[in-house]
């Protein structure tokens, strides 16, 4: 069982001179295809002598078969800056557990993910939904976390200070959606539409805040100048998880839904009930997920126990939706986030996920990853809170608890793989059949906009729909063909989205086994 005394990252290594990365960031990689791991099969995925290549050829694949010089070019703006956290995190963690190899592999994606921070659309994104912009926060938040790992080189200074302006530049934009005249709290999901006070957007700004709060630098680009740890971030993600965590978004099995509109409402000057009182009953996976790394954060922050506790439980609610009981015992029916143990959304079942859609599983396993790192313990010093022995120990085993069940998913995640190593979006292969043939449906009070796009009666008074501008954003509707020997074929087929999210659930499978 493993614990750290850093006082920087609860969980940061920090590598001799002799690894930095190198100063010339201009270099490209070139595509080579990387070849697949043939030698590993899905039940050998249980010890990291195995998960690990595995996981690193996650990333190989991404990046040969999807990067593009200076982004993913099949992406939209929110799932780029998704697999850019993604990827800086799995160059951490390469670092990490990968000994004297890992040295090539992290400098030649480092310089690719270098190169998106030019290819950012930042422009567009600034005038899409509140949800959006805190993607970006969180994408360059990991990259500075990814930078404390090498030497303070000034090159290196300088990448951190141009990160701690976007993020920052990007959750000032983001927190004006926050208000309390509507629902007593809460951040709405857009200006454009009518009021929507949804679970994404408000784990984001727990997320984002404390992120900022514990890892961004002092911005001396923007004006006026933001010291490092500004208390301003703490306070705004404390208020933030205490309006989510009371406003009445969970369901019957303790997840999350997907928001609030608010009944009768017309403008700022007619506005209904003001209340949080017609909810979605949409559940997502990514819903489940994003929060998770907003606790562990406030708990790095304040030390308070509730948060991490909060974290767990609902972890054990996740695992639970997904029918599974033990690793040798699941439940084959749909039991609201999958079936036979394996996390899946409504839309992974008929291959009609959106591109939206295909992006919620690595999502939830990037931030779930986040929430089960080791706490910090040891003498207090900095800024991050260090627990006891016996509070590292009693975080570790239930984060141990749920090693089989993350196993569980990895394997049936790597057993979707194509032959040139792409994952798919549908990891419940053998349930397919029957499960298109009688899918499950999202409850009573649905809208299941991420999949179906955004319902007329959503717009403002006067307002036409927003046109919806990306080729593939929705998803394509039930594709059930029978006996399918890959579905993953069908529907939106594999992307980029997919493949990130394979990435994610190694990278969590990597962690679990080298932490436990």
């Amino acid at each position: 069982m493993r614990f750290s005394t850093n006082s920087l990252h609860p969980y940061l290594i920090f590598l001799p001179g002799a690894f930095a990365i190198p100063t010339d960031f201009s270099v490209e990689t070139s595509h080579v295809k990387r070849d697949v791991v043939p030698e590993i099969t899905p039940r050998q995925l249980g010890t990291s002598q195995q998960s690990f290549p595995a996981m690193v050829n996650a990333l190989e694949v991404m990046q040969s078969e999807f990067w593009g010089g200076s982004n993913w070019p099949l992406g939209i703006d929110w799932t780029e800056a998704v697999f850019n956290q993604i990827e800086w995190a799995a160059l951490n963690s390469i670092a990490r557990y990968g000994g004297t190899s890992a040295a090539g592999t992290v400098n030649q994606y480092y310089s690719q993910l270098l190169n998106f921070y030019n290819g950012e659309d930042v422009t567009a994104i600034m005038n899409e939904k509140y949800d959006d912009m805190q993607w970006v926060v969180l994408e360059w938040l990991e990259a500075i976390k990814f930078l404390t790992l090498y030497e303070n080189t000034p090159q290196n200074q300088n990448s951190i200070a141009e990160f701690a302006h976007r993020a920052r530049s990007f959750w000032d934009a983001a927190s004006q959606g926050w208000n309390t005249t509507l629902c007593g709290g809460g951040m709405v999901w857009t200006w454009t539409l009518l009021p929507y006070k949804n679970a994404i957007t408000n784990e984001l700004y727990v997320s984002s805040s404390i992120g900022m709060y514990l890892y961004s630098p002092a911005d001396n680009i923007g004006s006026p100048p933001v010291p490092a740890h500004d208390p301003k971030y703490l306070n705004a993600a404390v208020e933030a998880y205490k309006w989510l965590s009371t406003i009445g978004l969970t369901n019957s099995q303790g997840l999350y839904v997907d928001g609030f509109h608010i009944a009768g409402y017309q403008n700022a000057s007619d506005p209904g009930t003001g209340n949080c009182d017609q909810r979605d009953e949409d559940v997502y996976t990514y819903n489940q997920g994003v929060v998770l790394s907003g606790l562990r954060g406030l708990w790095d922050a304040t030390g308070e126990e509730f948060y991490l506790d909060d974290g767990h439980t609902l972890v054990s609610n996740v695992i639970a939706a997904t029918g599974w009981i033990s690793s040798t015992e699941q439940n084959s029916t749909w039991s609201g986030l999958g079936s036979n143990g394996t996390l899946q959304d409504v839309c992974d079942v008929t291959n009609s996920c959106s591109q939206d859609g295909q992006n919620f599983k690595g999502v939830f396993f990037s931030h779930f990853t986040s929430f089960c790192e080791p706490l910090a313990v040891g003498q207090a010093e900095g800024i991050i809170f260090k627990g006891t022995i016996a509070q590292a120990q009693a975080h570790q085993a239930k984060c141990d608890s749920y090693k089989d069940w993350v196993q569980h998913n990895a394997q049936a995640a790597y057993r979707t793989r194509n032959t040139t190593g792409v994952y798919g979006g549908n990891w419940n292969v053998p349930a397919t059949d029957a499960a298109c043939a009688s899918p499950p449906q999202q409850p009573a009070g649905s809208s299941d906009y991420r999949n179906k796009g955004i319902p007329s009666n959503w717009t403002l008074p006067g307002l036409a729909p927003p046109a919806v501008s990306n080729v593939g954003l929705i998803g394509t509707g039930p594709s059930c063909p029978p006996n399918t020997t890959d579905p993953n074929t069908l529907g939106r087929g594999r992307t980029p989205e997919t493949q990130s999210g394979g990435l994610a659930v190694m990278m969590a499978l990597v962690q679990a086994e080298e932490s436990s």
